[in-house]
């Protein structure tokens, strides 16, 4: 990426962010399997699953900073990849859902001091305030590249209008989540209301 590309700040899209896309969801993968296997190896699996998930984040933030300078100095991208700026949605949303994931898979006794001061419950409460936290960074760029797209809609098929599918995927997950987390009928409404304008969009 860095030795074969050379690529001015006015043309960077999120697309950029996806060599770092097969890591991060390694701790999506971890949050899914963790919970059926053997506590012995649940916990490596965790482990493996947040290490990875928090490259994934880390790197992704690193290219929102790009992302942020982009929109400010150049403005929106042309009409016909707008889209594409719903790729901005899926590392928050990914890494919501793998925290609560990965805090769920957790053996119930699981105790990372052996003293009661970080046992699972902690860490399960940690995840869900953690992922309410990213879950709104998320919203924020699914407002901005919804806003974006209704202004001027494109008209000519890209691969960028993926973007409206994939990433909104892991972002109505974390929305199902953490309805289930605060056990919450109407955040759980509101994301089934969600996944129908999912359906919509890729039909």
């Amino acid at each position: 990426v860095f030795a074969a590309h050379s690529s001015g700040l006015q043309t960077m899209m999120p697309t950029w962010i996806l060599p770092i896309f097969p890591i991060m969801l390694s701790g999506t993968i971890a949050s899914v399997i963790a919970s059926t296997q053997p506590d012995i190896a649940a916990i490596p699996i965790v482990v493996a699953g947040l290490t990875c998930q928090g490259l994934g984040m880390s790197v992704a933030m690193l290219m929102y900073a790009h992302m942020i300078g982009r929109l400010m100095s150049a403005g929106l991208p042309n009409r016909e990849h707008r889209p594409g700026l719903f790729m901005n949605v899926g590392p928050p949303s990914f890494t919501a859902l793998a925290l609560i994931g990965m805090a769920n898979g957790l053996p119930d006794t699981f105790d990372a001091d052996m003293d009661g001061m970080l046992d699972v419950n902690m860490l399960r409460n940690m995840a869900v305030v953690g992922a309410g936290f990213l879950w709104a960074l998320s919203l924020w760029w699914w407002g901005i590249a919804f806003i974006s797209v209704i202004i001027k809609p494109p008209v000519y098929f890209h691969l960028g209008w993926w973007a409206m599918v994939f990433p909104n995927t892991g972002f109505i997950l974390a929305t199902i989540s953490l309805g289930n987390a605060f056990k919450s009928d109407t955040v759980l409404w509101v994301a089934t209301g969600m996944s129908v304008c999912l359906l919509a969009a890729y039909i």
